[in-house]
């Protein structure tokens, strides 16, 4: 059922589920996933600060390596001696063995150090030996340090150091008296190798990766070795620069996000990536969990849902099957459910209810039935009655006429006559509730104008226009006949003229039958034609309460009114049009003959 209870209660229960489910799991899935977007953001910051924290402390490392060099007395001595003085074997000894060997023995990352002064002075030393030494290479590129202005007292670091994979760590050596007149530099070229290891230990889960490019845009690490020394992209080094210390995307790097920050002590930018995949992943493992949870969730309280609904509905169904059998005359008595709640008691009192109305009813029925064959045998009465009211002038002239004939000659006008009289007579005594068809109804008209040609003195035929499909449809005895009498006698008041015409024509709807009498003679007034029409549709009325009426020539259209309303029910019978002058049709409504109607009584 469209409207049933059950479905209504389960379409609730289906809503409050199903928007307590969504609510909670829309929710808390996006309270979720931004905690995690922000998490994995926090993450890669976290990530990205600590490797520049750690590359910074093993390169601050190195600058407390050169304190002890710096502090060296024979190194200021060394640096104090006039330009272009050589020191002694002692000195020269004493630096490498008694300064420069303490440092590469603590540090073996470092490769080479060395102090260059400006007075000439110059002093090397190797933690392993390299084969071949470009001393005029080193030179050269010892003086372009001496020259380079960003180098100064404190320790800079080149990323292009003299020796291939390496880094140079160098400052310039201050005068004693001023810090900032410089009597020499001092250096150490630093194995790459040893930040790449400290890098490489940094994991950003398994497709994520970092890389550290310096001011200049070239890439001093990276996971792909084929990438360390060259230039990071003109376009991708722009996207880096523009976006430090933020989450941002790279040209050419879809499904990947990078988030940069800057060193202030080295000036390298690192740049850490992530797949966007990966990051969401555990987003899209949460909205799985939660569409599953769900799911499931709501399967089992659609479950519950429909039981507890069938609680509830079983026993008003039960109360509904009892009611149906009850409406249909079969008292039903409906058994309890033993739940001893409510529903128990709602069915209790429908029990009794039924018990009460099936005594109440038997008692009507039996009352109802002495009234009914009263009633029955009143209406016959009655009808008898209203048929027996037919005018019986006409049959008084009818027989003057016969007998006027009978004087005068012997014709066969006089055998005419009585021949139409007499099936005349025999049509209209017979009393019974019996209908007959529309060709008996014509045949009996026939009859009449038969009569009515003598009468007038002159020939009239009645233009039958009704459809030999209707002939064998039923309608009430003698209704026909009277509203023809009728037009004869107040339609045509002077007489007949040839322009009178009288039509009998007939139609159908989907579900009534109408014939119309209609005809061209004096009409009626507006007024009488008003109270015409008010004494057929309360003429029950008038026949309850005995009154006649007392319009001109209404006895004969009121009795067949009240005849069809008698056999078909009171939405049938006559209706009257007329215009004063122009002419009257006079409409019978009956059921059709496909969906007969019978009077209630």
């Amino acid at each position: 059922m469209k409207n049933s209870l059950v479905r209504k209660v389960y379409i609730y229960f289906v809503i409050i589920i199903a928007l307590t489910l969504v609510t909670v799991g829309v929710t808390g899935y996006w309270r979720s996933s931004n905690e995690l977007e922000n998490q994995y953001e926090g993450l890669l910051t976290q990530i990205v600060d600590n490797v520049l924290h750690e590359t910074d402390l093993f390169l601050k490392s190195y600058e407390r390596a050169t304190v002890s060099i710096l502090i060296s007395p024979v190194v200021k001595e060394a640096l104090d001696l006039p330009s272009n003085s050589t020191p002694g074997f002692y000195t020269s000894e004493i630096a490498m063995k008694g300064v420069f060997q303490p440092v590469l023995i603590n540090n073996p990352e470092i490769s080479m150090t060395y102090i260059i002064g400006y007075n000439g002075f110059q002093a090397t030393d190797f933690n392993i030996h390299i084969v071949p030494f470009n001393y005029k290479g080193f030179e050269e590129y010892v003086e372009q340090m001496k020259e380079d202005d960003d180098i100064n007292g404190k320790l800079t670091i080149q990323d292009s150091g003299f020796l291939d994979g390496h880094l140079t760590l160098i400052r310039k050596l201050a005068d004693r008296t001023s810090s900032k007149s410089f009597k020499g530099i001092m250096g150490f070229e630093l194995k790459i190798g040893e930040l790449n290891t400290l890098w490489k230990g940094i994991k950003l889960g398994q497709s994520g990766y970092f890389f550290i490019v310096n001011d200049r845009g070239k890439i001093l690490y990276h996971p792909d070795p084929n990438r360390i020394g060259k230039q990071l992209d003109g376009m991708h080094f722009s996207t880096v620069e523009a976006n430090k210390d933020q989450i941002f995307e790279l040209p050419g790097e879809p499904g990947r996000v990078f988030f940069s920050r800057k060193s202030d002590y080295s000036g390298w930018t690192l740049v850490a990536s992530m797949s966007v995949a990966e990051q969401s992943k555990p987003i899209s493992d949460l909205r799985q969990t939660t569409l599953l949870v769900g799911i499931f969730t709501l399967i089992l309280a659609l479950f519950l849902a429909y039981r507890f609904g069938q609680s509830i509905v079983r026993p008003v169904r039960l109360l509904e099957n009892g009611m149906r059998q009850t409406a249909k005359g079969h008292w039903t008595r409906v058994p309890l459910t033993g739940s001893r709640d409510e529903m128990d008691q709602l069915i209790t009192s429908y029990n009794t209810m039924v018990t009460r109305l099936e005594e109440l009813v038997e008692r009507v029925y039996e009352t109802e039935l002495r009234n009914q064959d009263n009633l029955l045998k009143r209406q016959l009465a009655e009808f008898q009655s209203l048929q027996l009211q037919i005018n019986p002038h006409f049959l008084y002239n009818t027989l003057e006429i016969i007998i006027c004939y009978a004087v005068i000659q012997k014709s066969s006008e006089i055998k005419d006559i009585v021949r139409s009289l007499s099936y005349m007579l025999r049509y209209s005594i017979r009393t019974d509730l019996e209908e007959i068809t529309v060709a008996n109804e014509l045949k009996h008209i026939l009859y009449f104008m038969s009569i009515m040609k003598y009468r007038n003195q002159r020939e009239f035929e009645i233009d039958v226009r009704i459809s030999t499909d209707y002939l064998l449809d039923s309608m009430v005895r003698l209704t026909l006949q009277p509203l023809v009498e009728n037009v004869f006698k107040h339609a045509f008041p002077y007489g007949i003229e040839d322009t009178h015409t009288i039509i009998i024509d007939a139609w159908k709807d989907e579900a009534d039958f109408y014939v119309i009498v209609e005809d061209n003679g004096c009409g009626i007034d507006a007024e009488s034609l008003l109270q015409l029409n008010i004494r057929l549709m309360n003429s029950r009325e008038e026949r309850l309460l005995e009154t006649q009426p007392t319009f001109e020539g209404s006895i004969g259209l009121l009795n067949v009114h009240n005849r069809i309303q008698m056999v078909f029910g009171e939405q049938y019978g006559l209706s009257i049009q007329s215009d004063l002058g122009v002419g009257t049709k006079v409409t019978i409504r009956m059921p059709s003959s496909s969906a007969k109607k019978v009077m209630p009584v």
